[in-house]
């Protein structure tokens, strides 16, 4: 493999760089990949012909300031068909002027009051499992701390029973893969099989609400209203799953993620102890170090230059948020993990009209699992070798085995 800079002809030289999901395992450690990407061929033209964007500026310019969507020019989703992209009505597969109705319906439900009336069922959930396992001295970050924190959340969104959230988390894993069809083609079949669990468990939940209007989340939902539109039933359906497909596994990623980096980095998690206001900052570090959605993808509607390089209309491009949120040029000393660092704000909840939209919940759920984590416990020792990386689509640990000690 040759690492050139892009040549003469205002094209880029096609190549992986270093940076061929097929044949590398970036999960456990990408950022040096991504980094030597970054250096020499910022904007990358892969040999099946997709581009990807490694520095923030770029992303930055891509997510808000260029002339993009989810959709081709001929309103395709890539990789889809047709009919399967007509059958696509979340609200993050979609564009303008679909995208904003739908967006507005939804984020009646995603205010501040309706998040904070939330905040006490998910504290006092996590306490009881922190309680279960304290006396033990061992956990599993994720399976007792990371998976426990947004499914507590999402049983308060869905006025389901907490019992439940390990079924739902097997079916919201699997249906991840729906997103990346041409990637994980072996996993369909069983993706295709839990959207049909998952939709029929929905709709029970969405009848309830009919007959019995609830304060929850789901039963904001079905009752949101704009100038007289309410969301379809199938609309309403879609974004219910779609909700729970963006926000469960991701915010268990970033949660435990963020417990790798406090046992990496022992003082940090001790300067966090001395002092709870910095969650929410460490909150926003942890999402620029180890973040659980690594790139994201836009399709151009017109010739658009990045870094001296035009990208043709129609293109997909990848940005490779987990690339930009360690760009030298924003971040000082990028590879270090500073909780109180005051800086450019990170690229993982993406950007412009798709700016995740559960972004507030996911920093709420983090903030929970770090402060009382910091409150109770301390000298959290990970064991390294026996990290399991979860089947997911997004950057998301699967175990683990930790050890620690009570905070005196």
């Amino acid at each position: 493999m040759t690492d050139r800079l892009n040549d003469g002809d205002n094209g880029a030289v096609p190549g992986w760089y270093g940076v061929n999901p097929n044949d590398t395992d970036l999960k456990p450690n990408p950022h040096p990949h991504y980094k030597h990407l970054r250096q020499v061929q910022p904007v990358n033209l892969t040999p099946v012909g997709e581009w990807r964007l490694s520095n923030y500026e770029d992303i930055q310019k891509l997510l808000k300031h260029s002339h993009s969507g989810m959709r081709d020019m001929v309103g395709l989703i890539p990789g889809e068909t047709r009919e399967q992209t007509n059958a696509s009505k979340f609200m993050l597969r979609m564009d303008p002027p679909d995208h904003n109705r739908l967006r507005n319906l939804v984020s009646k439900a995603f205010t501040p009051r309706s998040l904070s009336t939330m905040r006490p069922m998910i504290e006092a959930l996590v306490a009881a499992e922190l309680d279960r396992v304290s006396s033990q001295g061992t956990m599993d970050l994720v399976s007792d701390l990371a998976l426990t924190v947004p499914a507590a959340s999402m049983c308060a969104m869905l006025g389901v029973p907490f019992e439940d959230r390990h079924k739902l988390t097997e079916l919201v894993s699997l249906v991840t893969y729906r997103l990346a069809k041409q990637a994980y083609p072996h996993l369909q079949e069983q993706s295709e099989a839990a959207i049909m669990v998952l939709a029929q468990y929905m709709l029970v939940l969405i009848e309830e609400r009919r007959a019995n209007p609830s304060t929850d989340i789901l039963g904001q939902l079905v009752t949101a209203e704009e100038s007289g539109d309410r969301l379809t039933n199938d609309e309403l359906l879609q974004q219910s799953i779609g909700l729970l497909v963006a926000g469960l596994e991701t915010t268990i990623g970033l949660i435990a993620n963020g417990m790798l980096c406090f046992s990496r980095y022992p003082n940090e998690f001790e300067k966090l102890a001395a002092n709870p206001s910095l969650a929410l900052s460490a909150v926003e570090e942890c999402l620029r170090f180890e973040p659980s959605v690594p790139i994201t993808l836009r399709v151009l509607w017109e010739d658009t230059q990045f870094g001296g390089v035009t990208i043709p209309a129609n293109a997909s491009v990848y940005a490779l948020l987990i690339s930009a949120n360690r760009d030298p040029l924003y971040f000082t000393d990028p590879d270090r993990f500073d909780i109180s660092r005051g800086e450019a704000k990170h690229c993982s909840f993406g950007g412009g009209i798709h700016f995740c939209l559960g972004s507030h919940l996911a920093r709420m759920n983090a903030e929970i699992a770090f402060q009382q984590m910091s409150k109770r416990f301390t000298a959290i020792e990970i064991d390294e070798a026996h990290i399991q990386w979860a089947p997911s689509l997004f950057r998301i640990p699967g175990s683990i085995p930790a050890r620690f000690q009570h905070r005196s």
